[in-house]
């Protein structure tokens, strides 16, 4: 579900003696329900496609941003936005995904010529010309806790130059291409 982009948000309704999960598969709002206060919330941004170099080894693409939390203030009657972000395409950043204030940033883009893209993950970077480039930055912007992680460094011998790294995901960076 989660590799899917979408928005889940879990919403505890009157005194903990009914919870109720719900599942955003669009774009749209979403009203307070009468007797809530607060929701957790989990929003998950669209992750990057990879490098765009036909017939190179590209960088993959970050992973998009996972942002989870308690107790957000709400109020009944009230729309809060829901954006759902897609993925990228080969080469572009995935699209940001947005709960009223909370916004996960889409993955960054894998490279097909250097440093990967920064995003909610960083994309992998792809290892000529320089021997060596690093990923893209994850967690960007910054959130506190992170909500994503770097892309992996490219290597080359700048002849083959066909090592790339992978892309950041959500708790850890991407693989260092060897």
């Amino acid at each position: 579900m989660f590799a899917y982009s979408k928005i889940m948000q879990a919403l505890a309704v009157g005194g903990g003696t009914v919870t109720v999960i719900q599942r955003f598969l669009a774009s749209g709002t979403w009203t307070a329900p009468t007797g809530v206060t607060s929701v957790d919330y989990l929003v998950v941004a669209g992750g990057a496609g990879g490098g765009n170099t036909g017939g190179a080894a590209n960088g993959a693409g970050g992973a998009g941003g996972f942002r989870t939390g308690t107790s957000f203030s709400v109020t009944a009657g009230t729309d809060y936005t829901i954006t759902v972000g897609g993925g990228g395409s080969a080469g572009a950043n995935g699209s940001n995904s947005v709960f009223s204030t909370i916004t996960s940033a889409g993955g960054g883009a894998g490279s097909g010529s250097g440093t990967g893209s920064s995003g909610g993950s960083g994309g992998g970077s792809y290892g000529y010309p320089n021997g060596t480039n690093p990923g893209g930055s994850g967690n960007i912007p910054n959130t506190t806790p992170a909500q994503g992680s770097n892309g992996g460094i490219g290597l080359s011998d700048n002849v083959n130059y066909t090592n790339s790294g992978g892309g950041g995901g959500a708790s850890a960076t991407g693989g260092a291409a060897t």
